[in-house]
């Protein structure tokens, strides 16, 4: 069978309601021979360049729909090697994932791994629950003089008619002068400067 290495990219694009010529046909069955070889685990060695790049985008588009599944040996393979990396090749009870049987290695690693997980889990809430601090009451606070805590500005503005609603400044000027003689006094009060 001779391979032929041209790439349909260079050519002239057909339009898109044109029938397929002869050539586009027999290409189209030499590419899906070698689709169906390599499905079948028979890809010829020597392959286009061409040929094997579409090979490739075909394979990875049927993994990506769920149509290719692995032999139970090598999911087994897979499955085992994955669980030895996690677990750092050693299980609850000391021993490797590979030492044990074909069988029961495959029926016995994940409950080996769910069981050995949850026994570190349940570790680390014990020693989190012992080495927890004692619970202790919060120091009672001292009662602070009313001019230096947030107080309401009712007192200081007073009613709001509504011939000075406009005259908002005069309002905010006197809350600021209040609160501002509030930091005075607790500064000097602790020795500083007004």
């Amino acid at each position: 069978m001779a391979m032929q290495d041209d790439d349909t990219l260079t050519g002239m694009v057909p339009e898109p309601e044109a029938a397929p010529t002869p050539g586009e046909l027999a290409r189209a069955r030499r590419f899906a021979d070698l689709v169906d070889k390599a499905l079948a685990g028979r890809t010829p060695p020597a392959i286009a360049a061409g040929d094997r790049a579409l090979l490739e985008v075909a394979t990875v588009i049927r993994a990506t729909h769920g149509l290719v599944e692995l032999a139970p040996g090598p999911q087994r393979a897979a499955v085992d090697h994955a669980l030895h990396r996690a677990i750092g090749g050693l299980t609850a009870t000391g021993a490797t994932v590979a030492s044990l049987p074909g069988g029961r290695r495959a029926r016995r690693a994940p409950w080996i791994v769910t069981g050995a997980s949850t026994l570190v889990a349940a570790a680390a809430i014990a020693m989190l629950w012992l080495l927890a601090p004692a619970p202790h009451a919060p120091a009672p606070r001292a009662a602070l003089p009313a001019e230096w805590t947030s107080r309401p500005a009712d007192s200081l503005v007073g009613p709001i008619a509504s011939d000075r609603a406009g005259d908002a400044s005069a309002r905010l000027d006197a809350i600021f002068a209040d609160r501002l003689d509030g930091l005075r006094a607790r500064q000097l009060a602790r020795g500083g400067k007004p």
